[in-house]
């Protein structure tokens, strides 16, 4: 348990509800402070969730980032740059992403990674518009960085 990142979230949630604004996403970051297993729940809920969201048609492999901005874009998941795209990976920056929002800017910090949820959710959406196994990683956290967006590789599966 991060006990540091747990009483700095609560202090927050303490003092929005006084002013009354909403504590749904401190109760995310809450809820990972509490411990990593946590970590593999919400990148599987990510993942259920990216796999409900299908195109008509399976992309070609050169499609696939640009398929991933339009998808973005379209559910509102955040804004997003390709970094980096061969045949085995994709590399994103991922900004304003809702598992963030109402920490940037409060000087909350952690040392592990925190969006295993939207690791999830590419690796969902991959799958769904490739029709090829993948895996999803968060490389770097904006929440460890101090950085405006967070980092995701995802790998394909290759038999």
């Amino acid at each position: 348990m991060d006990r540091s990142l747990l009483s700095k979230i609560l202090t927050q949630m303490k003092m929005y509800l006084k002013e009354g604004k909403s504590i749904g996403d401190l109760k995310y970051g809450a809820l990972f402070a509490l411990g990593q297993q946590l970590e593999a729940i919400f990148y599987y809920l990510g993942h259920e969730l990216g796999s409900l969201i299908k195109t008509k048609d399976i992309v070609s492999p050169d499609k696939i980032p640009d398929e991933i901005k339009n998808i973005i874009k379209e559910f509102n998941i955040g804004d997003v740059e390709i970094t980096n795209k061969t045949d085995e990976i994709v590399q994103l920056k991922l900004k304003n992403h809702s598992s963030l929002q109402g920490l940037i800017g409060q000087e909350i910090r952690t040392k592990a990674n925190f969006c295993s949820f939207e690791a999830g959710l590419l690796a969902g959406i991959v799958e769904g518009i490739s029709d090829v196994h993948c895996f999803a990683q968060e490389l770097s956290c904006s929440l460890q960085t101090g950085e405006d967006s967070c980092e995701f590789m995802i790998v394909f599966q290759k038999d």
